[in-house]
């Protein structure tokens, strides 16, 4: 993988901040963020570092429409829950 842009530095339209590409192209799980493209195509050739450096699997991951909140915080619920019943 290729940080040749790392410390390259962006604002976030999530998180509402300036941030570096090296946490954007970590943020979830592993993988870049899902604004990735919206947020760095006017800092360096964004699309081509997505498609030089991910399997269209891992692209499919990065830009799958995200689950709607309620679905989300459901799973955290039964997460934690299933932790309470470990202890």
């Amino acid at each position: 993988m290729s940080n040749r842009y790392d410390k390259e530095e962006g604002y976030c339209k999530i998180l509402g901040h300036f941030l570096t590409f090296d946490y954007c192209r970590t943020s979830n799980k592993g993988l870049p963020c899902s604004k990735v493209l919206d947020c760095w195509f006017q800092q360096f050739p964004i699309q081509e570092f997505i498609s030089e450096h991910y399997s269209k699997e891992e692209q499919e991951k990065i830009f799958e429409p995200p689950k709607a909140k309620i679905l989300s915080l459901a799973e955290i619920l039964e997460q934690a829950q299933e932790r309470l019943k470990n202890k």
